[in-house]
């Protein structure tokens, strides 16, 4: 009896010693102050796209819309050529039809006389507008420009024997276009020869030969 009491005892002592080294000697790691993690949840009203998902399409009234757009912007743009275009044709002298109709040299004829002379004589038959024109004797400038009004101007040409070829040139086509005038050959006894008119657009001449016998 008395050695189950000591060996008790003993145990007893065993015991509380370990209890006491398990105190001193043993240490603890405080938690670390870290901020709370926060998952972000996916909304339940937004769902991610998908590549199955059928790509939607535009209403038949927004491709109307579109249509009729551009046809305006395109009709505008035609309507703007057209009167750029009926705009420089009037500047020119006339519409593109009778404008024309003036790009060519017109001729007169050819005269006999045996007069020594001629006079030659012109002026602007229309609305004075500021027709220019040139005159030439066998291709030989003898007037080189002359404004048109509507008063007769002239000179005075001695005729070579054979032919003599008077040319009117068009310089330009005034303000309203084409160049306009008519002229007078006269000989020395005042008997016309010829009176004619013109209508000629610039560049372009009117003509008559007169032959000296």
């Amino acid at each position: 009896m008395r050695l189950l009491m000591m060996l008790v005892l003993v145990l007893s002592t065993f015991a509380l010693n370990a209890q006491i080294d398990n105190g001193n000697n043993g240490f603890s790691i405080p938690p670390a102050n870290l901020p709370p993690i926060s998952v972000p949840s996916a909304s339940p009203d937004k769902a991610s796209p998908s590549i199955f998902d059928p790509v939607p399409s535009r209403s038949s009234s927004t491709i109307e819309e579109t249509s009729n757009f551009k046809f305006l912007q395109t009709n505008d743009f035609i309507n703007r050529g057209d009167e750029f275009t009926k705009k420089m044709n009037t500047n020119a002298g006339g519409d593109g039809g009778d404008y024309k109709a003036f790009r060519k040299n017109q001729y007169f004829g050819d005269f006999k006389t045996n007069s020594k002379t001629v006079t030659i004589s012109y002026r602007d038959h229309q609305a004075v507008d500021g027709d220019e024109v040139r005159v030439l004797v066998n291709d030989r400038i003898v007037k080189d420009r002359i404004w048109l009004n509507n008063q007769m101007q002239g000179f005075t040409l001695d005729l070579k024997p054979g032919f003599n070829k008077i040319d009117f040139e068009a310089l330009n086509q005034g303000t309203s276009g084409p160049n306009t005038a008519e002229f007078h050959i006269v000989d020395e006894n005042g008997v016309t020869i010829s009176a004619r008119q013109w209508d000629l657009a610039t560049g372009f001449k009117a003509s008559v030969i007169i032959v000296k016998e």
